[in-house]
């Protein structure tokens, strides 16, 4: 059963609303919120919603972190998406992308700018709430920080010999311990969230279909590293 749009008291609070998920959410959270919102109208541009926000993410000195954009990072991410205007030209179009009017740009509103959306008619449709989803991206965030564990033994180990005695072996063999275990709990942690993400895609609950399909491209960068070890130069 599809949920009733949300309520607002009158247009002050919607808008601060708005601004509040441009100024203080992630770019991820953002991106779920607007393919939620149109899933509907804009399910084909899925993948091109995920490739500019991993551009705002590559912009921004916050990272993954971040939640808008400066005028200097927006005008590199425009021109990155292939806008070529003049100084003045892209300044007039940042104006009409800001709409909370803090000099910045934030994932949500380019998404606005972009597709051409009404801001009233976004922040009237449901997001819709899902338990399993909620499981799901709490288990990803484990799995995340789980692949930055298993970067950083392999990068300090790739390539190199195995101390064969010493204190180096010592080291080694605690290393070595750590990644086996840290991909074994990203094996162990794929294969549950995985599971959960098919139950998910088999219920008719479809409301938050955006972030179904968010969920299964996050995991599926995820299952990259999941893959044997290197193996190291003996």
């Amino acid at each position: 059963m599809a949920e009733e749009k949300v309520e607002w008291a009158d247009n002050k609070a919607m808008m601060k609303e708005f601004a509040r998920i441009g100024q203080k959410t992630d770019y991820s959270f953002q991106a779920k919120f607007f393919l939620n919102a149109y899933w509907k109208e804009f399910a084909k541009e899925a993948e091109t919603v995920w490739e500019f926000t991993h551009q705002f993410i590559e912009l921004d000195k916050k990272s993954d972190k971040g939640s808008c954009l400066d005028e200097f990072q927006a005008h590199r991410l425009l021109e990155k998406q292939g806008t070529v205007l003049t100084v003045v030209e892209m300044r007039k179009a940042l104006k009409e992308i800001d709409l909370d009017t803090d000099n910045k740009m934030s994932l949500l509103e380019y998404c606005v700018w972009r597709y051409k959306v009404d801001i009233a008619e976004l922040m009237i449709r449901p997001q819709g709430t899902n338990k399993a989803l909620e499981e799901i991206e709490e288990k990803i965030k484990l799995i995340q920080s789980t692949i930055t564990k298993v970067r950083k033994y392999k990068k300090k180990w790739d390539g190199k010999p195995v101390p064969s005695e010493g204190p180096k072996k010592v080291i080694y063999d605690q290393d070595m311990a750590q990644l086996s275990g840290a991909e074994k709990a990203l094996e162990e942690n794929l294969d549950f969230a995985m599971k959960k993400l098919r139950g998910a895609q088999n219920s008719k609950d479809m409301v938050a279909a955006g972030k179904t399909w968010w969920l299964q491209r996050e995991l599926e960068e995820a299952k990259k590293y999941a893959a044997p070890k290197k193996k190291v130069v003996k």
